[in-house]
């Protein structure tokens, strides 16, 4: 198959020099790729946000990343100063102008010194000492982007295209395009300090909907696999919120997170939300994203404003080869005729134990090969030896980490180096790995005494590695039939009428009940990557980090708020004991409390009553989002969702029936999909989108 993404050569755009004959060549390109007049009816650009995308358009043309500005961090109209990226001379000019602010918020007007006098003439007339004295703690430096723009626009000429036919196949805004100069300045290999990796940046939870991800795939680091992801998550983020600029925003700070601004504010205006929202995590860089994706397309529409010469680079192409096989990349490589180097740049989704031979090719896996070298894929899996091809996986050998281990004590143990154990397991540091964590471990006969090591031929209800010597391992790539997918029970419809299909009276099971969701049932846990920033094996970080709870549910839109009255809104896959254990209390103070009998369940969307005698407020909301996040996490790691489709409620039809019969499904996943809609009062001719997933095995198999 040959795997096309072609483009056009930008040649030398002088400013102020246009000719006939640079129109006939650019023209072309320009217009489609670069030149596109946004649409602000899908796109608006408020006017509140004028300085905002401004500051930007300064900040990714005028000033380079051996330079930067100081700026308030709220009215990004005012620029203090432009100054050379000096950390001590940075903080020197930073502490003047707060001093200068301290002043001027007394209410001195007279008398100033002459930087004051520059500072003050940068506010509005009539600026307040309020605000002035606000200022003080909202002086921010921000790097200069001019050089990594112009390399992201080199960059871009080896995707463009590609992308461009995603997003017309999908009917979605061709600006999206863009976003990667936002997110990574088209840098296929970037990792950011939240553990986002990829062209399109994405967190392991979120990338996990869509992507394999595990320790021998990573495909958020394919910048073609990702980009599909990445069209899908935005379509499914415009799908909950309903505006591009909420979904864009939401592609950085999570379609929980803008649900939740919307529901705080009442509004869905993202000038509104920017300026009157203070969630948790919507700091600088959330309220700047939309803005930075508005600043990127007026860039690129007026490039040669701003660029004098922009050169793009040429596309890859490649043909594509589905593995038949497990097979080691060296012996690949070298059968086909071709470098390990070469293949390993081609395919950045193989993480390092694929290229150190400590794990095989996944069979099923379409590898990447230059279509310059190879003209026909067809008989290239002929040229390997079947003595190299296998059913089986290479086993996993890991050491779990105990306390007061570090890296270095870990190599000593098994007479290997600190770098060779970081690189395997792909740590960005060495000095903040956890207890109980599981490192991989080169190939190698372990020590008796060290207990810790898990082998996969050893199963144990300690290790959830199984053993691939002992069956035909199946193949991860293989598109599993949706009748292997997890049933749950469903709750018979009930019509009033001819409207009503089903009053579904989604009613959700107590723990002593019969009715077991797929939510509930065990699935194989993840096991949790760790990242720092430090190369001293320091002591091991044990403590629990809850901002993983809130990078779990990012891309989940329900309400798990406490109302100011006690109340919440009952969620799918609750029951009241899950309640009731995340209160200490019994059921039955729940069921007092809400005028409930024995018989009657809780429904989704009900909102119930609760007392928090016993467990905080605080305490009761991370025990329920752990639950959540537990089950999306678990479930994701045993499926993936290849896109969505809209039904037409029929009159026979149960919103229970069609989840689990038509879609295998399970019902939280699709009121994640339809969060506006009651789903207890489902009619004819009603719109519901549900999610197509495709069933995957465990990644140790492959």
């Amino acid at each position: 198959m040959r795997f096309w993404p072609h483009f056009f050569i930008v040649k030398n755009i002088y400013r102020g020099f246009y000719s006939l004959i640079f129109v006939l060549q650019n023209i072309f390109f320009v217009t489609l790729v670069h030149a596109q007049q946004i649409d602000f009816n899908i796109f608006p650009r408020p006017v509140e946000m004028e300085p905002a995308i401004e500051f930007w358009v300064r900040v990714y043309t005028e000033v380079d990343t051996s330079n930067g500005f100081l700026h308030d961090s709220k009215n990004l109209s005012v620029i203090y100063a432009r100054l050379d990226r000096d950390n001590q001379g940075i903080e020197l000019r930073r502490q003047q102008i707060k001093d200068d602010l301290l002043v001027l918020a007394t209410g001195k007007r007279t008398n100033l010194t002459s930087s004051q006098e520059d500072i003050l003439k940068l506010w509005p007339d009539r600026v307040s000492n309020e605000r002035l004295k606000t200022a003080i703690n909202n002086v921010r430096w921000q790097l200069g982007q001019s050089n990594a723009f112009l390399d992201g626009l080199q960059r871009s000429g080896a995707y463009r295209t590609y992308i461009d036919e995603i997003l017309q196949n999908k009917t979605l805004p061709s600006q999206l395009a863009l976003l990667p100069h936002v997110e990574s300045s088209f840098v296929p290999n970037a990792y950011s300090s939240a553990d986002a990796a990829g062209m399109w940046q994405f967190t392991r939870p979120t990338g996990q909907r869509f992507m394999r991800i595990d320790h021998i795939v990573d495909e958020r680091m394919d910048p073609y696999i990702s980009a599909s992801a990445a069209m899908d998550l935005l379509e499914y983020n415009y799908r909950i919120l309903g505006t591009w600029p909420l979904a864009l925003t939401a592609y950085n700070q999570g379609v929980g997170g803008m649900s939740r601004a919307v529901r705080e504010t009442g509004t869905t205006a993202i000038e509104i939300i920017i300026d009157k929202y203070s969630g948790g995590r919507f700091g600088f860089v959330g309220r700047n994203f939309y803005a930075q994706f508005l600043a990127v397309n007026e860039v690129e529409r007026d490039i040669n404003l701003y660029f004098e010469d922009v050169r793009f680079d040429d596309p890859f192409e490649f043909i594509e080869v589905r593995l038949d096989a497990f097979i080691d990349a060296r012996e690949f490589a070298k059968s086909v005729g071709t470098t390990i180097e070469q293949l390993r740049i081609d395919n950045p989704s193989l993480r390092n134990v694929v290229w150190q031979g400590l794990k095989r090719i996944p069979r099923g896996f379409r590898l990447k090969l230059r279509a310059k070298q190879f003209q026909n894929g067809n008989n290239l899996l002929a040229r390997i030896d079947n003595d190299f091809k296998y059913s089986v996986q290479l086993p996993d050998i890991y050491y779990e980490v105990e306390r007061e281990d570090n890296l270095q004590i870990i190599a000593e143990k098994f007479n290997t180096t600190v770098s060779l154990i970081a690189d395997l397991n792909e740590l960005r540091s060495r000095n903040n790995i956890q207890v109980g964590q599981r490192l991989m471990l080169p190939q190698g006969e372990p020590s008796s005494q060290n207990s810790n090591v898990l082998r996969e031929e050893i199963v144990s209800a300690k290790s959830i590695e199984l053993s691939s010597n002992s069956l035909e391992t199946p193949d991860f790539y293989e598109d599993q039939p949706s009748e292997n997918i997890l049933s749950f029970d469903t709750i018979p419809s009930s019509r009033t009428g001819n409207q009503v299909i089903s009053n579904q009276n989604q009613n959700l099971p107590d723990a002593n009940s019969e009715e077991i969701p797929i939510e509930n049932l065990d699935l194989i846990p993840i096991i949790s990557s760790v990242s720092s920033a430090n190369d001293q094996p320091l002591a091991i970080d044990i403590a629990t980090n809850n901002s993983d709870l809130a990078n779990i549910l990012d891309t989940d839109p329900s309400n798990y708020s406490i109302n100011i009255n006690g109340t919440i809104e009952v969620q799918a896959s609750e029951t009241i004991s899950h309640i009731a254990n995340w209160l200490d209390t019994p059921t039955w103070d729940i069921r007092r409390l809400n005028s409930m009998t024995f018989r009657d369940r809780i429904v989704i969307g009900k909102q119930l009553q609760l007392n928090f005698n016993k467990v905080s407020r605080e305490n009761f909301k991370l025990r329920r989002l752990d639950f959540h996040s537990n089950l999306q996490r678990n479930f994701f790691e045993t499926y993936q969702i290849k896109g969505s489709e809209e039904y037409e409620i029929k009159l026979s039809d149960n919103i229970n029936r069609l989840a689990k019969n038509r879609y295998s499904a399970p019902l939280w996943l699709v009121r994640q999909y339809n969060p506006g809609i009651n789903f207890n009062s489902i009619y004819a001719g009603q719109r519901v989108t549900f999610p197509l997933l495709k069933a995957i095995k465990s990644p140790t198999l492959n």
